[in-house]
C-alpha cells in the first residue's frame, strides 16, 4: 500500500472517512451517526422483499430505474459537522415503497442509490478542500459498489489523486481483517467469547501502536 491514504470505508458495519499514515497509524475522521452505508442498502432490499446482501441487488435494480422520480432529501446538508446519517433516507424509502408498487421498485432503488450515495459525496468533498488527498481508497464490502466508484473517481479527478480499489472478488466478508484485528487485539475474542463483544471497533492506532499482522483493510494497486 501506498501511504499517506485518505479511506473512505464502506460497509454493512461501517460508514467512515480514515487518514491512514501508515499500517501503525490511522486516525478516524469522519463516521456515520447511525446506519452505515452498506447497511441501509440491505434494509432497502428487505423492505422490498429482495435478496441478501442487498447491496448488488440495489445496484442491479437501480439500473433499470429513474433516480430523479423520488425527490428523497440529502442528509445533513445544513449540517458543517463532517458526518454520514442514513436512517432518515431509510424512513423516506419505507414510506415510497409503503405507498407504491412492485412496478415502482425500480424507480426508488434509482432514486436511494443516487441520494445515498451524492450525501457521501458532499461531505466528503467538503473535507478534501482543506484536505487535499495524494492518494484515495475504497474498501469494505459496500466500496463493489460501481456507481459509488465512478462518482468518488470523478470527485477525485480535480485533485489529481490516485485512487485504490480492491479487486471485486475481494469485497465481501473480510476474514483476514477479521483475524489481523482479533491477533493484535485479542482481548476482542475474549470479549467476544464471554458475550461481551462489541459489533464496531475504532480504527484508530496511535503512532507507535502495534501494527496490524495484515494489511486487509486497505486498497492496493
Amino acid at each position: 500500500a501506498v501511504f499517506p491514504q485518505t479511506v473512505l470505508l464502506v460497509s454493512g458495519g461501517h460508514t467512515q472517512v480514515v487518514e491512514v499514515k501508515s499500517l501503525n497509524e490511522m486516525k478516524t475522521v469522519a463516521s456515520t451517526m447511525d446506519d452505515s452505508f452498506g447497511e441501509s442498502f440491505d434494509k432497502v432490499a428487505k423492505m422490498m422483499g429482495l435478496a441478501y446482501p442487498g447491496g448488488p441487488v440495489i445496484e442491479k435494480l437501480a439500473k433499470e430505474g429513474d433516480p430523479k422520480r423520488y425527490g428523497f432529501t440529502i442528509p445533513l446538508q445544513q449540517k458543517k459537522a463532517f458526518a454520514f446519517s442514513y436512517s432518515g433516507i431509510k424512513n423516506a424509502v419505507r414510506l415510497a415503497v409503503e405507498e407504491g408498487s412492485e412496478a415502482d421498485y425500480a424507480d426508488i432503488a434509482a432514486s436511494f442509490q443516487e441520494v445515498a450515495t451524492e450525501h457521501l459525496i458532499r461531505k466528503i468533498k467538503k473535507y478534501l478542500v482543506d484536505h487535499p488527498p495524494k492518494n484515495f481508497a475504497i474498501v469494505g464490502g459496500a466500496s463493489a459498489n460501481l456507481y459509488l466508484r465512478d462518482k468518488v473517481e470523478a470527485m477525485l479527478a480535480p485533485y489529481g489523486a490516485t485512487l485504490y480499489l480492491a479487486d471485486l472478488k475481494y469485497c465481501s466478508d473480510n476474514a483476514a481483517m477479521i483475524f489481523a484485528i482479533g491477533n493484535r487485539r485479542p482481548t476482542i475474542v475474549l470479549s467476544a467469547l464471554s458475550g461481551e463483544g462489541k459489533q464496531k471497533w475504532s480504527l484508530d492506532l496511535p503512532a507507535g501502536d502495534r501494527p496490524f499482522s495484515g494489511s486487509a483493510c486497505l486498497a492496493s494497486a
